[in-house]
């Protein structure tokens, strides 16, 4: 049975937007009205305009914004109303300017779609392309336009475009519009706001069944893997009773959820043994990572597993009965077995020192980190070709792909850890960490993170008080 809990205090509904938005748009099209007023009435003459100007124009000093920032409001408003809404919302400021009513139409791109077909469909002047595509450096983004995409455009009953907007992503958007009889293209950037939640969940039988009972998305869960993958090998080494608790961030636009954001802070205890990390700053280097609650660190120099494999064939072991030479002999790696092909990616930063073929292991590459520690990965089918003796290479980049050269019975990586030559057991060896929270900037650490971790305590504990009652009944 698995015990879940997820907690949105913080996400409370956003309906009233919508209709903030309306009386927001109600109020610009009145303002437009009054503005057109004070413009008629400024014929009648002189002292009559003074008049007016002097008792009626401060009325409007809140929509008297900067054109690039009423276009900018327009246009991010515009993402959040259905294509009715903005219609109606368009022949209002038509009206209220005394202009043919034009027409906001929506098209959901198609596969083999380009914009010459998108403009056919929507009974736009192909000529008007040509003139999109000069609007400026920003319209380039439409010739990378996708399947399911959307794109409004806006035109009168000639087939002139007049605008054109087009959700870039979750944070971006571009705009396209007609001033001064030119198309001008613009890109900018949706208000995106950050709200906190967390989750929970226990093992029965696998960590991403538990996620999805609890209701976090899958990139929130291999995010929790990578944070501590460095400690616990998810594909060994979970039990049932297993539990983690998740402190994320969720990004909403105009009131609806567009993505997960970042995780702020992750409990999770396995086999009995509890692991905590937090997400800290550098307020120099601006750079974020994880690290424990004294500082340190939660990424080690080396990756625990070099490949994606279905299984270990074989493990570290003094006295194996090899598979091919039919007699025992020492076993000094661990043996994972994967489908031939299978990128295989280096454990850590370091520097190719030998490729090429090595005996029984075949086909063979050896990183070197650092002065300490080299990794050997064997019985390959290729290299990366780009690679060859004294390339640098990153931790977590492909270097070689697995395949059944040398003595081998079927496609696996024999992978070897060793510390100052000595082979060591890469299932059990004690990783080295990389760098801790800078000395200087541990108070401003603490401060920072101490908040964090008492949320997370709170909601631990809620976990574990849940969890109980569930064992009692």
């Amino acid at each position: 049975m698995s015990l879940i809990s997820k907690d949105f205090r913080l996400n409370q509904p956003q309906s009233h937007q919508r209709g903030y938005l309306r009386i927001r748009w109600a109020m610009l099209a009145i303002a437009f009205v009054g503005i057109g007023a004070v413009v008629a009435n400024t014929d009648s003459g002189p002292d009559k305009s003074e008049e007016i100007a002097s008792s009626e124009l401060p009325v409007f000093k809140p929509v008297a914004a900067s054109p690039d920032v009423l276009a900018e409001e327009m246009a991010r408003d515009s993402f959040s109303l259905t294509l009715p809404e903005l219609q109606a919302q368009q022949k209002i400021l038509d009206d209220a300017n005394n202009l043919t009513p034009k027409q906001w139409r929506e098209f959901k791109v198609k596969s083999g779609d380009n914009l010459a077909r998108l403009f056919k469909r929507a009974k736009i002047k192909p000529q008007q392309l040509d003139e999109l595509m000069k609007s400026g450096k920003a319209v380039k983004t439409l010739r990378k336009i996708f399947p399911k995409d959307i794109i409004r455009v806006l035109s009168n009953d000639e087939g002139i475009l007049q605008a054109l907007r087009y959700d870039i992503d979750h944070k971006s958007y571009l705009m396209v519009e007609r001033t001064s009889g030119v198309l001008v293209a613009k890109t900018y950037n949706h208000v995106i706001e950050t709200r906190e939640t967390h989750a929970s969940g226990v093992i029965d039988s696998s960590l991403f069944l538990a996620a999805q009972d609890a209701g976090i998305s899958q990139n929130v869960i291999m995010e929790l893997a990578n944070i501590f993958g460095w400690d616990i090998d998810f594909a060994l080494d979970i039990r049932k009773g297993d539990n983690f608790t998740v402190l994320y961030e969720e990004l909403f636009r105009n009131g609806e959820k567009i993505s997960d954001g970042d995780i702020l802070a992750a409990e999770f205890t396995n086999d009995n043994k509890t692991y905590r990390a937090v997400r800290y700053t550098n307020p120099q280097t601006n750079r974020s990572e994880y690290f424990t609650a004294d500082g340190k660190s939660m990424r080690k120099a080396f990756l625990r597993t070099p490949v994606n494999f279905t299984r270990i064939s074989s493990r570290f072991s003094v006295n194996r009965y090899h598979p091919v030479l039919h007699k025992f002999r020492s076993h000094k790696g661990v043996d994972y077995a994967a489908k031939r092909g299978t990128p295989i990616h280096s454990a850590g930063d370091g520097k190719v020192i030998f490729k090429g073929k090595k005996g029984g292991y075949g086909k063979v590459i050896i990183v070197q980190h650092g002065t300490k520690y080299t990794t050997l990965y064997a019985h390959l089918k290729t290299y990366n070709r780009k690679l060859k003796v004294g390339s640098k290479v990153k931790q977590g980049q492909t270097i070689a792909y697995v395949g059944s050269s040398g003595l081998a019975t079927g496609p696996h990586l024999h992978y070897e850890f060793r510390v100052n030559g000595t082979h060591r057991n890469p299932l059990t060896v004690k990783l080295p960490v990389s760098s801790p929270v800078p000395k200087r900037y541990m108070a401003d650490f603490e401060l920072t993170t101490s908040p964090v971790f008492a949320q997370l305590d709170l909601v631990s504990r809620a976990q574990q008080v849940a969890l109980a009652d569930t064992t009692k009944n």
